[in-house]
């Protein structure tokens, strides 16, 4: 018999000890819920964003719902921690400065900042019907409340916050957005004479 070649062995491919994992998953979901929408939202999806095995996505979480609240986690978090920025760097600012600023990070929200405040309001608007959310979507408006009530009464604090709210949900819903003005003179109108 002739001399046969050896047959060689794949080397066994070991996989890196990623203690990201978990996050770059969760934010795998944000990317995937911003593509695709939260019924788009699926493990084989959400395993190809982050590049992972579809078995580290169930891994980490179990199903459907424990992605999007890994998600919602994270965008109520980052939402949260730019609520809290205002005031701690700008303490001093007057209502009407607030109202300003707010009437242009709208106007993101309508253009450049599109794809995660879609992703935000598709997973507050999963509250709905999904109750386990709740606490977590509640945290999105209060982390606005509390930063209008730095600047105002608690009162019209929850005014300014839940018409920012409605007109964020109607700019990104409609075929015209409000514009910087439109939206100025609205928050304006909230405040007391």
């Amino acid at each position: 018999m002739a001399d046969e070649p050896a047959v060689q062995a794949k080397p066994v491919r070991r996989r890196r000890f990623d203690p990201n994992r978990r996050r770059r998953i969760a934010e795998a979901a944000i990317q995937v819920i911003g593509e695709r929408g939260v019924e788009g939202l699926t493990h084989r999806a959400v395993a190809e964003a982050a590049d992972v095995p579809i078995a580290g996505t169930t891994y980490h979480y179990k199903d459907k719902e424990d992605l999007l609240q890994a998600a919602l986690e994270i965008c109520v978090a980052d939402y949260a921690a730019i609520m809290a920025a205002i005031p701690a760097s700008h303490p001093d600012l007057t209502i009407a400065d607030v109202i300003d600023q707010t009437a242009d990070a709208l106007i993101g929200c309508f253009t450049t900042e599109r794809t995660i405040t879609t992703v935000q309001l598709e997973l507050y608007v999963a509250a709905i019907r999904r109750p386990t959310l709740r606490p977590i979507a509640d945290r999105f408006i209060g982390a606005t409340r509390t930063m209008y009530a730095h600047y105002t009464d608690q009162l019209t604090a929850t005014l300014l916050a839940d018409t920012a709210q409605g007109i964020t949900l109607r700019g990104m819903a409609t075929t015209e957005p409000p514009t910087r003005d439109q939206i100025r003179d609205l928050l304006l109108r909230c405040l007391p004479r």
